[in-house]
């Protein structure tokens, strides 16, 4: 069959081409015929992607920067912390294209068809995707098509926040930053009715993004944003002289809403599939997972569902600091400054990558403090859709 193929891929982002690019370099997979549908060809440096891990990933090879020190600031807290296992890490959008690329433009198993994906389902034992009025069928298909209607924002049964942010790639005419440490967080900046921090990678010692990030329900004025950049570039970072050379603005929606990750022989991977952590946005790592566990299933098995590891601690963590969130923002600077405080900086990170054991997660509730997650308990447990409170100040 002319537009037949093994397997789908609707949607050429993070998700949909880390999966066919691992596919591509899978000996044991090179006799499937592999489908990639996207809007457009990507060709620009529209994004970049950050994480921090401690064993290598596919793509460790593009990576624009790497870091061994994470720098953590706050009203309480103004400290530097070394990694060991850990390295931090960024990928920009165009080096991941165009790696991708070059190993899918060589692979003959794998083709691009370009369009509006109008539907997809399945028939019978076979599954469809509708573009521009063409339709193709596959045996098994993989959605990284984000849609807001999987879920309700007003459910009461779940949180829904949305991280946005706007960032200023700088260049100064000196060297200025320090370039072998980040800043993962620097809260001196009004909470309004949210969570809001910068968050600085310095990619060179005169060259920098400087990223103005919210956690909040509501998006803020569009020129809001470039004000709290400027004031905080000349205020906090005391830099007058400096070129713009780059902005990125995105939006990245967070809950605890169960995302449902099988529907028959469709299976939806990346942030639709429930990669993007909670309650911090972070999810290149997630999904690089989720893609070694699809293909090694497809190697092994024939099928890519392979059997989730389940740990539901993590889902109530993550929503209690949503509810947190939710209802007194300016909280969370607190609670993690003494997170950061109280324990070693990899323990935070493995906590916050899901991967300690509980009695480490025991240490880590213990550092902070306990009334907002006392709170969160209680709303959670009476499916109490949490309060807004509100609380002007200004750090």
């Amino acid at each position: 069959m002319k537009n037949h193929y093994d397997y789908i891929i609707a949607g050429g982002g993070l998700a949909g081409l880390s999966l066919a690019y691992a596919i591509a370099q899978s000996p044991d997979l090179q006799d499937k015929k592999v489908l990639i549908i996207d809007r457009e060809t990507k060709k620009s440096n529209d994004r970049t992607w950050s994480f921090w891990a401690a064993s290598p990933t596919m793509f460790d090879h593009i990576a624009y920067r790497t870091w061994k020190k994470i720098n953590f600031v706050s009203d309480t807290l103004n400290r530097q912390f070394d990694l060991t296992r850990y390295c931090y890490s960024t990928i920009r959008g165009i080096d991941f294209y165009k790696e991708v690329n070059r190993v899918l433009q060589q692979a003959a198993n794998i083709s691009f068809t370009y369009g509006e994906i109008t539907e997809v389902g399945q028939e019978g034992e076979q599954v469809f995707a509708t573009v521009s009025g063409r339709r193709f069928t596959g045996n098994y298909l993989f959605d990284s098509l984000f849609k807001a209607e999987l879920f309700s924002p007003y459910h009461t049964d779940y949180h829904y926040i949305q991280q946005h942010f706007k960032g200023y790639v700088i260049r100064t005419p000196q060297p200025f930053f320090d370039d072998h440490a980040i800043t993962m967080f620097d809260f001196r900046t009004e909470q309004k009715d949210g969570v809001y921090f910068f968050y600085i990678l310095p990619y060179a010692n005169n060259l920098a993004l400087v990223e103005y990030t919210g956690f909040s329900r509501d998006l803020l004025p569009e020129a809001e944003y470039d004000q709290e950049l400027r004031d905080y570039i000349r205020n906090r970072l005391q830099l007058t002289d400096y070129e713009i050379e780059e902005t990125e603005f995105a939006v990245i929606p967070m809950t605890d809403f169960r995302f449902e990750s099988r529907k028959g022989r469709i299976m939806r991977i990346g942030v639709q599939g429930g990669m993007s952590k909670p309650s911090t946005g972070y999810a290149f790592i997630r999904i690089q997972r989720q893609v070694e566990q699809i293909v090694k299933s497809l190697r092994e098995n024939g099928t890519p569902f392979y059997k989730e590891s389940y740990r539901p601690q993590f889902r109530i963590y993550d929503a209690m600091l949503l509810n947190i969130m939710h209802r007194e923002g300016w909280k969370i600077a607190e609670i993690f400054s003494e997170m950061f405080r109280k324990n070693p900086i990899e323990r935070v990170l493995r906590f916050l990558d899901e991967q300690t054991h509980f009695g480490e997660d025991l240490l880590i509730m213990a550092s902070v403090p306990p009334m907002p997650f006392l709170q969160s308990i209680c709303n959670l447990f009476f499916r109490r859709k949490p309060v807004k409170k509100i609380k002007k100040y200004r750090n």
